[in-house]
């Protein structure tokens, strides 16, 4: 028996009591790309596609499900770790982040007017004309489905 094995049976038996099981979706989703540390440009950008079609996929459901919804949040965490790491000298502005949020779903600049207050003051945020201000950020957010922490 491996090590692995034993601590596998071991952990089985002292969380015996522990009811909860992982979601299907979520299995399914580890299954197909395993959450693991992205430590390549290869695994980062097959990680950016999968969160890309997930945050698509959510943006479209009214009942999304809590698989999908977990399954992201730690596969964004590791992106994050990745970008962090590898681009530690470089800071990227809110309006960068919009404009990058933007390109990812296709949005134009009206699809974002009701949101930040009208097409000219999306066009002089993603210039750097303008600032995001906290409502924006908080609308973008929850828009976008990620941290406030990312337009700041």
């Amino acid at each position: 028996m491996t090590a692995a094995k034993k601590i596998i049976d071991s952990l089985k038996l002292d969380l015996k009591a522990y009811t909860s099981k992982a979601d299907p979706t979520y299995l399914k989703l580890v299954e197909i790309f395993p959450l693991q540390p992205i430590t390549s440009k290869v695994q980062h950008n097959l990680a950016l596609k999968v969160v890309e079609r997930l945050i698509t996929l959510l943006n479209k459901e009214v009942n999304s499900e809590s698989g999908v919804e977990i399954y992201l949040q730690i596969l964004s965490d590791l992106v994050s770790d990745y970008e962090q790491n590898e681009y530690k000298s470089m800071k990227i502005s809110g309006s960068d982040m919009l404009a990058y949020l933007m390109d990812l779903q296709g949005l134009k600049q009206t699809d974002l007017a009701k949101e930040l207050g009208g097409q000219p003051i999306v066009s002089k945020i993603l210039k750097g004309e303008r600032e995001l201000n906290l409502r924006q950020i908080k609308a973008l957010s929850k828009r976008f489905k990620v941290a406030p922490e990312i337009f700041i």
